[in-house]
């Protein structure tokens, strides 16, 4: 080894540190203007209410954590194994009655055809009963949740959770959307009994 290789050893090592001095404080100015557009985006958004409600409402995320919190518990499969966590957030039932979902008092538990699908920021989407939210039907407690493990998940955005299923694929992610829905869509019943039939010749 020539004696030129430790000097030009010596020589790249100061370099080297000479440039991590240099950049060290302008690391995390570059970062600042990505880490502000991501609270920016968080602070921005929005859960809308649409369907078969009487007021149609947008909820920011502030809004959502001003009412009241539940954390429930959940262990449920993936693909990826078995998963346990710990969501903290609104009942959805409680964000749904600031819309006042159409519930006709003078029809026998109309509320129970109703459906509400959660809508991610990707499309992806899933459907609960209302049955499974109402307290007066059922002690599960269906959340829109705002935090995973005692973490915020802003970045994110809220999630359904569906305790008691054994699969999480009701977990919507970033959910963006709420659409309630009324089954009577799809039912050919009118009036008191009556039918439409459907020719066949």
């Amino acid at each position: 080894m020539s004696l030129a290789s430790p000097r030009r050893w010596a020589a790249t090592s100061a370099l080297a540190a000479a440039l991590l001095t240099t950049l060290a404080p302008v690391a995390p100015a570059l970062a600042q203007p990505y880490a502000h557009k991501a609270a920016q985006q968080a602070a921005s958004a929005t859960v809308k209410v649409r369907g078969e409600v009487d007021h149609p409402r947008s909820f920011s995320l502030a809004r959502l954590r001003s009412l009241p919190q539940h954390t429930v518990r959940v262990r449920y499969q993936t693909s990826h194994g078995a998963e346990k966590h710990t969501f903290t957030g609104p009942l959805l039932a409680d964000v749904l009655a600031l819309t006042q979902p159409r519930i006709d008092p003078d029809v026998k538990n109309t509320q129970l055809r109703l459906v509400v699908t959660a809508i991610g920021s990707d499309g992806y989407r899933a459907t609960v009963a209302w049955a499974e939210i109402d307290p007066s039907f059922s002690s599960k407690k269906v959340l829109l949740a705002l935090s995973q493990d005692g973490k915020q998940i802003d970045a994110e955005g809220p999630r359904l959770v569906v305790p008691g299923d054994i699969k999480g694929g009701r977990y919507v992610s970033g959910v963006v959307r709420l659409h309630v829905g009324n089954t009577d869509a799809l039912d050919p019943v009118r009036g008191a009994g009556e039918t439409t039939r459907v020719g066949t010749g």
